[in-house]
């Protein structure tokens, strides 16, 4: 198993981020994919830039293991709308090539907000997309990883009616507590279709019972990770029998400095091993 950060954890910019997590001791980075315009032409991820990065990440003794594409959560995907699909399915492929050419081999697509997954049209949208990239992620040894809220059942019969290797579950251990899912559970219901895995911290106990306003997830990353109410070290122990060992990546929230935090948060995932 590998730990790494999303590069908004530490508060860096690219290219600076990777000597910052390498110093901090991750062995990787997810990158933040914040609008679709950073991989076009003069953005930070465009394609005449995306060499000297992957060399930067090699010299600073990191892996760029993934890069999260944040903006989906505006629809793409699973939308009603056939111009947010058409869009997701434009950004996915795009996706697909910026890991190709990063040497990232997750690309993070999520499911929140105005993206969310709603019944079973939703599924069933998003179903025939995934199948549609597929052979793209394939050929470019890229895998889709859906990051969603839906329960780990659900996602796997979602993900057999897709039927691809390259299409899996970006599982977080605190996003379905905040759902009111058990993370024990989850892990055994998603059993070979984990992708891969972010950590963060949950908190319930300020949280009136049942309390989830439409397209919000209270009690998130309301304390330090470690102090709140994930079982880290059974998540971690959970995910080792399924199988998995690929990267936890932190998607903590800072408290104090951003290094400083992030570092403890490493610190504590080391220990629950």
């Amino acid at each position: 198993m590998k730990f790494g950060t999303l590069q908004g954890v530490l508060g860096e910019p690219l290219p600076e981020v990777f000597t910052v997590a390498k110093e901090l001791g991750f062995d990787g980075v997810e990158l933040d994919w914040r609008d679709f315009s950073e991989a076009g032409e003069g953005g930070l991820l465009e394609a005449n830039r995306r060499p000297d990065l992957r060399e930067a990440a090699a010299l600073a003794g990191v892996e760029i293991s993934s890069v999260a594409a944040h903006f989906l959560n505006n629809g793409g995907l699973a939308s009603p709308e056939p111009k947010h699909q058409q869009f997701g399915v434009q950004a996915v492929r795009t996706g697909i090539e910026l890991c190709r050419d990063l040497g990232a081999k997750v690309l993070l697509v999520p499911f929140f907000g105005n993206g969310e997954i709603e019944g079973e049209a939703g599924k069933e949208r998003l179903i025939q997309n995934l199948q549609h990239l597929a052979s793209k992620a394939e050929a470019d040894d890229v895998m889709l990883a859906i990051e969603h809220t839906l329960r780990g059942d659900e996602a796997t019969a979602l993900l057999h009616e897709v039927g691809s290797a390259y299409i899996g579950d970006y599982w977080d251990m605190a996003n379905c507590m905040s759902l009111g899912y058990d993370p024990l559970t989850e892990i055994k219901s998603l059993k070979g279709h984990i992708a891969q895995v972010h950590a963060k911290e949950y908190d319930g106990s300020e949280v009136p019972a049942g309390a989830r306003p439409p397209r919000s997830y209270p009690g998130l990353n309301t304390k330090s990770f470690g102090e709140g109410q994930v079982p880290v070290r059974d998540v971690l122990a959970a995910l080792r029998q399924v199988g998995y060992d690929g990267y936890v990546v932190l998607e903590t929230g800072a408290f104090g400095h951003h290094h400083k935090s992030a570092r403890a948060a490493l610190e504590h995932l080391n220990a629950s091993l």
